[in-house]
């Protein structure tokens, strides 16, 4: 059975299909009109984002890994993402020669731990700039932040030439160690202060929320790292498992608190004319104040703006497994065909009626896939997520008069960051 079978036998299913009790009719956006795509809004600025997985090896044994729930054990993800860099950097060139179009090209390495094989990083920047010598690129890291001490004093190192830095930390201390298992918080901001003594480079911090975790202990870690200029940007999504929360209640009530206390720090902020660079909440406050809509999924999968490279192969999202990838560049027409089938568990689960459709998007098409009890869970989050951020919309307004901050300053460089990222919260 293949991928494209396998959603519409899970959207068979009486439990999909019976939504009246997630989604219901209603004025949905209180009298907003909120009809303005963000691709069009952003015209020349929409960019294109390439991800090329450099390694599955990793020095971390992370709780709930994307890349194990999706491809089994560690030891075989390690074995198939080992592709020579040659095959990985054929496939980069075919997309920026075929898909190229004059837009903002991110390409951000990705693993694993792309740390762990830093000659292939350098491969690709040095063979990138000799292909493309009249093309300007932007290079991402993902990271997990252990192993950047050993190439922070090298004056040859592919860290001079990223514009992005972005490392998982899953809150303070005890929190971050507990779910990012092989990893050390002290170590990881030790070693951003030495990357930030030598590097102007901005640093985003990216969490994982897990059932057993804080949103606000993952704030409060970014917090004390902002307030020393370690990171510049926070972002957090929740994360994809095959099995439903199990005390959904209780885990909604503790994350929409959470929720509730990061937009209070938030709106207090723009009081005092600052703009915490909580990116979620910059983008959905500026999509409401200027009446954008999302217009796609949380990484655009279906706009042919977002692609994986693995062992060679081009893949819409590598998180969806193998099942789709292409080399052929007569395939394109039929992939965006298929891309655009594969988002039609939207008309099923209601999006066109739900309040949230505008910021959400329809979210993620792998939830889909791997527990659709999940996403069905998602949905509510994702609404409690824009009913608060609703509530608070007048008293934001009112502060950003005050503090003569413009939503477009909430949005760059902040909420545009989010397409960098692959999911909506």
């Amino acid at each position: 059975m293949n991928f494209f079978q396998e959603v519409v036998k899970l959207l068979s299913y009486s439990f999909i299909l019976s939504l009246s009790q997630v989604y219901h009719p209603c004025n949905l956006h209180q009298g907003q009109i909120l009809s303005m795509e963000l691709e069009k809004f952003l015209g020349e600025k929409y960019p294109s984002i390439y991800h090329l997985v450099v390694t599955g090896k990793c020095n971390a044994s992370c709780e709930g890994c994307i890349n194990t729930l999706i491809y089994g054990e560690r030891s075989k993800v390690s074995s198939l993402w080992e592709e020579s860099p040659e095959e990985n950097f054929r496939a980069l060139k075919f997309l920026i020669n075929h898909l190229g179009n004059g837009q903002p090209i991110y390409i951000a390495f990705y693993g694993g731990e792309p740390l762990l094989v830093p000659e292939r990083l350098n491969f690709y920047i040095k063979e990138m700039s000799q292909s493309f010598p009249e093309k300007t690129f932007y290079y991402l890291l993902f990271t997990n932040g252990m192993l950047l001490d050993r190439f922070i004093e090298d004056g040859e190192s592919f860290l001079g030439s990223l514009s992005l830095l972005i490392v998982s930390i899953d809150g303070r201390k005890l929190q971050h160690n507990r779910v990012r298992k092989g990893t050390d918080l002290d170590k990881i901001e030790e070693n951003l202060r030495a990357f930030k003594k030598v590097y102007k480079i901005p640093v985003l911090m990216w969490s994982t929320i897990r059932e057993n975790m804080s949103l606000r202990d993952c704030y409060l870690e970014f917090l004390k790292l902002y307030k020393e200029r370690l990171t510049d940007y926070f972002f957090w999504h929740l994360i994809e498992e095959r099995a439903p929360i199990k005390n959904f209640e209780n885990f909604r009530a503790a994350y929409l608190a959470d929720l509730s206390f990061l937009f209070e720090e938030f709106v207090s902020h723009i009081k005092e004319g600052q703009i915490l660079p909580l990116l979620p909440l910059c983008e959905l406050f500026f999509f409401l104040l200027k009446g954008i809509r999302r217009g796609h999924t949380g990484c655009g999968i279906e706009k042919l703006r977002n692609f994986d490279i693995l062992s060679g192969k081009i893949l819409p999202c590598v998180d969806l497994g193998e099942e789709i990838s292409f080399k052929d560049p007569g395939k394109i027409k039929e992939l965006k065909g298929n891309l655009e089938r594969l988002v039609n568990y939207k008309e099923e689960f209601g999006c066109a009626d739900c309040l949230a459709e505008f910021y959400c998007g329809g979210r993620c098409p792998v939830l889909i896939k791997t527990s659709p009890l999940r996403a069905k869970q998602y949905c509510l989050l994702m609404r409690d997520f824009v009913e608060l951020a609703r509530s608070k919309i007048e008293e934001l307004k009112r502060a950003l008069v005050k503090s003569s901050i413009t939503a477009e300053e909430l949005y760059f460089p902040y909420g545009y960051l989010v397409l960098l990222t692959d999911v909506v919260p």
